[in-house]
């Protein structure tokens, strides 16, 4: 039952996404929610005020290795599941 593979929505399936996988990678969760939160944080409190510069940058330095997490995230479940599976 672990090793079945996750449907995608038009019914073909994903081979790198079976629940082993998705635990592996579960670790990469934590820091992409702290990183969303403080995202929400600055977004909703403004502390150095309605500087354009500020907030941008505020967000580039949140959103930025958010996304780059998520890559990696994505690379990494890829290639656990190429190792799990052998080839």
């Amino acid at each position: 039952m672990a090793d079945e593979p996750v449907r995608a929505d038009a019914g073909e399936q994903r081979d790198w996404a079976n629940l082993d996988t998705l635990l592996d990678i579960t670790v990469n969760l934590i820091p992409m929610g702290i990183l969303l939160f403080f995202v929400v944080l600055y977004t909703v409190f403004r502390p150095w005020g309605l500087d354009p510069r500020m907030f941008v940058l505020m967000h580039f330095l949140t959103v930025f290795p958010f996304l780059l997490l998520a890559l990696l995230t994505y690379v990494s479940a890829r290639a656990i599941a190429s190792a799990e599976q052998g080839a």
